[in-house]
């Protein structure tokens, strides 16, 4: 086996037994501790990350590792909490490194927070002054998009940034696919699966928070408000899907050998039908309201509706049998629009009109959909 070979093989054993440690210290993260593979990489100076690996340096994990087995538990977590809280593809702020910082401090607040034997460290000086600092100014819940409003014009980032860097940028970000930039359908399926697991791992967290009695930090905070943040319109519509068995073909669970044996076998007589149903997770009944007020008439609306009607547009998440109320709404319910198929939707699309621009009034809404 040559150098690169034992260098990749102790470098990959050294971060699966991070993983284990992690593991048995916050068994909430089980899913988003199997969503990223390893890879060596001579390109980078410590570990990096693109949502797919968990990139590293031969020579700094294994002096981080004779250091303290606690720098490559706390580079590990590091790099899974960007991915956790959609950092790779955020837009960044105008000023690329501040933006890296504060996703940087996002995720090492986290980490100091979390009162757990394998991650913990004394604080440095410069940490310490940075928390008391963003203290001061009433910032108790950390987000880069917080943190870059703070720090864009502060004296005291400014005085401070090359040992604020040094202090909080344990990472890499090069191989981040950031939201701006043109990404490929993989670096999407990504995004897409890492939003998933932060809902699961968010579920996992208030069971066992709820069982075991313990406390995660400010990471339960921190995740929920990330996945609020980046959810979008699409994936909060899966929220109302239902099982429920749908009348076609189920290729996925027909055996053609079978049905074609009895051809041969009897000419034109099947040993066996397909079947005729297939258990689906779409959405059945739903309510679309669209508030029309004065306050809110024009761009607002219109992107709402364009994004609303193009979700619509897609029959594969609703099923045959579908009712979906599209509601206008004021001070009064001023439309309701029942749309039972695709075909009929495509054809109100086209003719749709918004109504309204009066007050605003959701009492008149709720009323209406109770009774």
């Amino acid at each position: 086996m040559g150098t690169q070979q034992q260098h990749t093989a102790l470098g990959m054993e050294i971060l699966a037994a991070a993983r284990n440690d992690l593991y048995l210290s916050l068994r909430f993260l089980d899913s988003a501790l199997s969503g990223l593979d390893y890879q060596m990489s001579p390109l980078i100076s410590g570990t990096a990350t693109d949502g797919k690996y968990l990139y590293f340096q031969p020579r700094y994990l294994f002096r981080s590792f004779d250091t303290n087995p606690v720098l490559v538990n706390r580079a590990y977590l590091h790099n899974l909490l960007h991915c956790l809280f959609s950092h790779l593809y955020m837009e960044s702020g105008a000023d690329r490194d501040l933006w890296d910082l504060c996703c940087d401090i996002c995720v090492e607040s986290i980490l100091d927070s979390l009162d757990i034997h394998c991650l913990r460290l004394l604080p440095s000086a410069i940490r310490e002054q940075m928390y008391h600092y963003l203290q001061d100014q009433k910032i108790t819940l950390y987000t880069p998009g917080k943190l870059y409003i703070v720090l864009e014009n502060s004296v005291f980032y400014k005085s401070r940034k090359l040992l604020l860097e040094q202090d909080f940028c344990i990472d890499s970000h090069q191989f981040w696919p950031r939201r701006n930039e043109n990404r490929d359908p993989k670096q999407q399926q990504n995004e897409q699966k890492w939003q998933e697991i932060g809902d699961r791992t968010r579920t996992n967290m208030e069971l066992f928070e709820r069982r075991a009695g313990t406390s995660a930090g400010h990471l339960p905070e921190t995740l929920k408000l990330s996945c609020q943040s980046h959810m979008s319109y699409d994936h909060f519509l899966k929220r109302f899907a239902v099982w429920q068995e749908n009348l076609h073909i189920n290729e996925e669970e027909f055996d053609t050998a079978y049905y074609t044996l009895g051809f041969e076998l009897y000419g034109c007589i099947p040993l066996i039908e397909p079947l005729e149903y297939k258990e689906e997770k779409k959405i059945r009944n739903l309510v679309i309201a669209i508030d029309t007020s004065g306050s809110v008439h024009g761009t607002p609306v219109r992107r709402f509706l364009s994004e609303t009607l193009a979700i619509l547009q897609n029959s594969r998440r609703f099923f045959k049998h579908m009712q979906i109320h599209l509601l206008q709404f004021d001070t009064v319910v001023q439309e309701d629009l029942l749309i039972t198929s695709p075909e009929q939707l495509a054809a109100q699309a086209e003719s749709f009109t918004v109504k309204g621009f009066g007050g605003t009034d959701y009492r008149c809404l709720f009323r209406y959909i109770r009774e």
